[in-house]
């Protein structure tokens, strides 16, 4: 794995000898050395993430950041169907929905490179995981979303911002508003989770288990409490697994 990281490495430090170009040429010029990466390990499989050159936020007087987690860069994983590429420096731009990779090249330049659709499995990074959004497809590609309780019932969340004019214009011209998606998929179906009522509608027969629950656990199912909506869809699953030891 640390000769594959290398190799990772080494390919794209090329990109710090490509002159300045049109943003296509640009792009293609990052597209092309992946391809040639993930061509040259995995062999003509066509697993490719589609590089993008990242050139940072939009700058001026702009409140916020348009990032998943923050503005600093956090050691994650990149999982590829059975490959794994771990230790690597990596952001969530929901702004534009691209998950950017930061690496530094041969001669210490640092560089970072947006990488959007393809075939990317699972993200980790610090303690977020990450994976596309099932059947969905926006127009920068699949969305990620976050893996918020895993089990047969997955409680998923997305995030999205955009460029908005600020409230407080003495401050700043704009400023990132975010958006929050939250989601259950089961069966193979995707649905918006936008109260416990989904929860107790997907699940009829174990409804009045499900209330006690959280009714004993004093859970709120604000849109916010995200925590709180985990704890319930955990206990479902430990249900539904047959693994529920307080039942």
């Amino acid at each position: 794995m640390n000769l594959k990281r290398n190799i990772l490495s080494l390919v794209f430090s090329l990109l710090v000898f490509i002159p300045i170009i049109s943003q296509e040429e640009e792009n293609k010029s990052a597209t092309d050395l992946l391809w040639l990466y993930f061509d040259n390990v995995f062999g003509d499989d066509e697993r490719l993430i589609t590089g993008h050159y990242y050139h940072g936020p939009t700058l001026g007087p702009i409140t916020g950041h348009p990032y998943y987690l923050d503005e600093s860069w956090k050691i994650g994983t990149i999982e590829i169907d059975d490959v794994i590429f771990d230790g690597l420096q990596v952001k969530y731009d929901i702004y534009l929905n691209w998950l950017i990779l930061n690496y530094t090249s041969t001669d210490n330049a640092v560089h970072q490179i947006g990488l959007n659709s393809g075939k990317i499995n699972r993200i980790k990074m610090s303690n977020s995981e990450f994976i596309p959004l099932p059947g969905s497809r926006d127009s920068t590609g699949i969305p990620f979303a976050e893996l918020i309780s895993d089990g047969p019932v997955q409680y998923l969340v997305t995030k999205s911002k955009s460029l908005e004019i600020a409230n407080n214009p003495g401050s700043s011209d704009y400023e990132y508003k975010e958006y929050i998606k939250q989601y259950l998929y089961y069966n193979g179906t995707l649905q918006s989770f936008r109260t416990k009522n989904t929860l107790y509608k997907t699940f009829p027969g174990m409804k009045s288990q499900l209330k006690r629950f959280a009714r004993q656990n004093y859970l709120y199912f604000i849109r916010n409490r995200i925590d709180e909506r985990k704890k319930l869809v955990d206990y479902c699953n430990s249900i539904v697994t047959g693994n529920n030891e307080n039942e």
